[in-house]
């Protein structure tokens, strides 16, 4: 009886356990090389309620060498990093020996996983101990890692256990997505360094200097808390001249992080009882010196403090390390700057990762949307929410169905920008949104409950609801299923609004709701001033009554724009009886240069223009453009009116109604044009389908489909070298890609359309070849590759009918055809300023040999342009009045149909040429962009239809445009 009741004393807990590790490691740094050579000993207490039979440790500085799934994911995914690193700079880490002999690599040829077979089982409540020894080293190019000359920021650098949790091992190579998941531990390092070096690490000093004395900027004392852990053995013996031995203790962490440099300046301060150590670069001074990042270091403590509870650990250091941005450890957080945002972030991973220790790898957003979280929480006291734009930002990604479940597996998701935005962004909003359903008190009592039965474990998702249901009195179970386990869109309307006055004076207002989207949040009640009620949001039809004062006013839903409702123009109450709306619109004067836009409803600018043609003179017209979103409801209408009192036709209409919000096309553009303005009349219809998989790398396919009428009803407005007073009718599919690798960007796009043409050749007209209605093919494809200093463009098209096309609907040789130029005023009609004899304006598209006259074209044309450009200025930012200026040398050449220029020696096809130089400018300001391209065709073989100097080969000729040749 007496051995059972020993053996149930000794078993581990069944409803949670943790292994139990301690390492003992004694290392030596030899600068030159930048390798570490060590030996640990790994003391393992199996604690689970399973016998072990393998043993695995982590390897993770080999992510960051050539022939790792980190190297591979980095090529598949279009990064350079470390897959083309040569030895010296790539990293390494190698066994070298070891008690359990020499491991095994099952994810080969990575080598982030070394697994051993135990030489005997381990049962529960048994241990063991393994020594290892090996070499690591970091690469030169940092990643949460790096070497730089004397600077080193050692990380995830010794054989790490593995954790043996619920799942069993968790052995998984390290990848760009995902971190890292490490047994809580007690770690006594021991260093022998170069004695100069100044060193940061988890822990605190028990033995030898660290060297913050020699770099302290200020004088006083400072606080190595060596007694900290009770530590009394000295271990730390004699060293060669002009060494070092240090000594680090530290308990209860899943890591051991080192930073050193023999430059660091240090500075110390203190949040209660935890001391902050902060090393920085000699050139810091005014960035964190004089007790910046200090006082930062310290305000996140606090901040946290009220927000958790009290700090686990003895000290927190801040160093600047080697690579931009931050990354955490226990204990010490390595950050690329001081500013206060950064060191909220990184320390908020403490709390959530190092004592709240969740597994990076399955389970992401427990500590990178947490520390997300409460990071924009921190700063909402000094900037207001930042819940807005988070929200907005997520739109778009569930709409266009780019997101994937917040609880996926790091490595699973499609890339890695969708694994930054789903563990950070919608981990984010999550938390978020859990806030909004109960409220920021609870959410407090919330966290604070978390942390405290949890700290210093290992959590799950489980362990976080149990707390939130625990705490709120609320069955989370859907929010939770929803929010981490799919992706549904939200979307509410307020379909009925009753008002009736009671006999005691107050107002019983009754409120129908629909949800229409298939998830689901509570919704408040509200109007501009007061929230009155909240729906669960659960039925599909919800009907919720309140009783007020006074009569409500205008009622809308989700009034704060809390429940991530994508769909605000349905959630306003109905004014009107008959043709009534919920949409809010905003009307105000357009900014050319950027589109705003709302999420609570549509925005319509304003805009007044005014242009020029030989037949109508002078136009004014009024533009409106409306958008919601700036994604839904991308709608123009332009209203023109001439004011040559000769003109016919005067007044003119343009429309286009694009991408509706009742009918949300996910990553689809949609459009409905209509017109009829300066002599012609028609309607559009065009989409445009995404086919591309990732937003981050690879390919960009679209297909689309577009179907055009177009009819010339007055003659007086039209160029008549480019249009006949002809019609057509045509309709036609379209696929297009384009490929970007570095400064490479590949693009391909072909078309085919086929319609009917319909002439009109005038009263009392006989011909017996010339046919009122006839059908027809349009087809035509290009290619192109554009380089740093060289762009290639390959066109081919062609008409196919028994008669020659309308002179509309030709292949043209020297731009884009006439239905492409239409909804520029400033090329559409006769005597436009871009068309006018005197100016000599190239619109880019079809054989695009720009040399010669505008009006050319054929059945048919094949053209190859060459571009060789070399950049003389540029902004790093890409923007302003003058964002580059590029010198230029271009050729084009082509072979055309003999109906667009004649062949000489009765040929069956004509040969062009042209060449010359030119300066391409490139501009931006805000949201509108465009190239500026002056170009010089000195060279045209058929100079006498030539654009300009149609007297000989060799001339001075000049052509100007607003968009790059391709």
């Amino acid at each position: 009886m007496l051995p059972l009741l020993f053996l149930t004393f000794l078993a581990p807990d069944t409803t949670y356990w943790q292994q139990r590790v301690a390492y003992e490691i004694v290392a030596s740094l030899d600068e030159p090389s930048g390798v570490l050579s060590g030996n640990v000993r790994i003391h393992y207490v199996n604690q689970s309620p399973d016998t072990l039979r393998d043993f695995y440790v982590h390897q993770y500085l080999n992510a960051f060498r050539p022939g790792s799934r980190w190297a591979a994911v980095d090529s598949a995914e279009g990064r350079v990093r470390f897959q083309h690193m040569h030895d010296p700079d790539y990293a390494f880490e190698r066994i070298t020996q070891g008690s359990l002999g020499k491991p095994d690599y099952p994810y080969a040829p990575d080598s982030t996983i070394a697994h051993w077979r135990l030489p005997r089982a381990l049962a529960p409540g048994d241990s063991t101990d393994v020594t290892i020894s090996w070499q690591a080293r970091p690469s030169t190019l940092p990643r949460r890692q790096g070497r730089q000359g004397r600077r080193f920021d050692f990380a995830q650098w010794y054989p790490k256990v593995v954790v043996y949790d619920k799942y069993g091992w968790e052995d998984h190579p390290l990848y760009p997505a995902g971190e890292f998941y490490g047994e809580f531990a007690s770690y006594d390092v021991m260093l022998d360094l170069a004695a100069d070096q100044v060193v940061g690490a988890t822990g605190v000093p028990i033995e030898g200097d660290p060297g913050w004395q020699k770099a302290a900027v200020a004088s006083g004392a400072i606080d190595y808390q060596r007694d900290y852990y009770r530590r009394s053995n000295s271990k730390c013996g004699a060293v060669a001249v002009g060494r070092k031995c240090l000594r680090f203790y530290a308990d209860s962490v899943h890591h051991f992080a080192i930073s050193m440099n023999p430059d660091y300046r240090y500075e110390q301060g203190r949040y209660k009882d935890v001391v902050v150590h902060v090393l920085y670069q000699p050139g810091d001074s005014a960035t964190w010196g004089k007790g910046i990042a200090v006082r930062n270091t310290e305000t996140a403590l606090a901040w946290l403090d009220s927000l958790y509870g009290k700090f686990a650990w003895p000290q927190i250091t801040n160093v600047h390390r080697i690579e931009g941005g931050g990354t955490e450890f226990p204990m010490m957080i390595m950050d690329g700057s001081a500013g206060l945002g950064l060191i909220v972030h990184e320390l908020g991973h403490n709390y959530t990762m190092g004592i709240l220790a969740n597994n990076e790898w399955r389970e992401g957003y427990l500590d990178e949307g947490f520390t997300s979280f409460q990071t924009g929480w921190f700063f909402e006291r000094q900037y207001g929410p930042g819940y807005p734009g988070l929200d907005s930002d997520l739109l778009f990604w569930d709409v266009d169905h780019w997101s994937e479940p917040v609880s996926m597996i790091s490595d699973r998701y499609r890339d890695f920008i969708t694994y930054n935005t789903m563990i950070y962004e919608k981990g984010q909003l999550f938390y978020e949104q859990l806030r909004y359903i109960v409220g920021d008190d609870v959410m407090r009592q919330i966290l604070r409950t978390y942390y405290a039965r949890w700290r210093l474990k290992h959590v799950d998702e489980q362990a976080f609801r149990d707390v939130a249901e625990e705490v709120s009195h609320q069955n989370l179970k859907w929010f939770f299923g929803q929010w981490l386990h799919g992706t549904p869109l939200i979307d509410y309307r307020l379909t009925k609004v009753q008002h009736r006055r009671m006999a005691d004076g107050r107002w019983l207002t009754a409120v129908t709701i629909d949800r229409l989207g298939d998830g689901w949040m509570p919704v408040e009640i509200g109007d501009k001033d007061t929230i009155y009620a909240r729906s669960t949001g659960q039925p599909e039809r919800e009907r919720v009554e309140f009783v007020t004062a006074r009569r409500p006013k205008r009622l809308v839903l989700d009034p704060r724009q809390r429940s991530h409702d994508w769909n605000a123009l349905n959630n306003n109450e109905k004014r009107g009886w008959l043709f009534g709306s919920r949409a809010r619109t905003l009307a105000q004067l357009d900014n050319p240069t950027r589109q705003q836009s709302r999420r609570d409803r549509v925005v319509t600018g304003l805009l007044p223009l005014l242009w020029y043609n030989d037949f109508g003179g002078v136009t004014g017209a009024v533009r409106a453009r409306s958008n919601y979103l700036g994604r839904f409801e991308k709608n123009v209408g332009v209203y023109s009116y001439a004011f040559d009192p000769d003109a016919t036709h005067r007044e003119g209409f343009y429309f286009r109604f694009a991408n509706p919000v009742s009918q949300p096309m996910p990553r689809t553009e949609a459009s409905l044009a209509g017109w009829s303005l300066e002599g012609r009349a028609g309607v559009a219809l065009h989409s445009d389908r995404s086919l591309r998989r990732s937003l981050a790398f690879g390919p960009d396919p679209h297909v689309g489909f577009d179907a055009t009428w177009m009819a010339v009803g007055d003659l007086g407005y039209v160029d008549r070298r480019l249009w006949d007073d002809a019609g057509t009718i045509e309709a036609g599919p379209w696929a297009s890609v384009t490929s970007r690798t570095g400064n490479r960007v590949w693009r391909a796009r072909g078309s085919v359309r086929g319609g009917v043409v319909y002439r009109n050749p005038g009263a009392g007209v006989q011909s017996t070849n010339r046919y009122d209605i006839e059908g027809f093919a349009r087809a035509s494809a290009e290619v192109s590759l554009r380089t740093r200093f060289l762009g290639v463009r390959l066109f081919g098209g062609t008409y196919l009918a028994q008669n020659a096309p309308p002179l509309q609907r030709r292949i043209m040789l020297a731009g884009a055809d006439p239905y492409e130029t239409f909804t520029n005023p400033l090329l559409r009609s006769r005597g436009a300023l871009f068309v006018r004899p005197d100016f000599h304006y190239q619109s880019p598209g079809d054989a695009n040999l720009r040399g010669f006259r505008p009006d050319l074209g054929g059945r048919w044309a094949i053209g190859l342009n060459v571009e060789g450009t070399k950049t003389v200025f540029s902004r790093k930012s890409g923007s302003g009045l003058f964002a580059g200026v590029a010198l230029e040398a271009f050729a084009d050449a082509g072979v055309v149909d003999t109906l667009a220029v004649p062949a000489s020696g009765g040929a069956s096809y004509t040969t062009l040429y042209d060449g010359g130089v030119g300066i391409v400018t490139r501009h931006r300001i805000n949201e509108l962009a465009w190239t500026l391209r002056f170009e010089m065709p000195f060279v045209v073989n058929r100079w006498d239809y030539a654009a300009d100097a149609p007297d000989k080969r060799f001339a001075f000729r000049w052509l100007v445009s607003l968009e790059p040749t391709f």
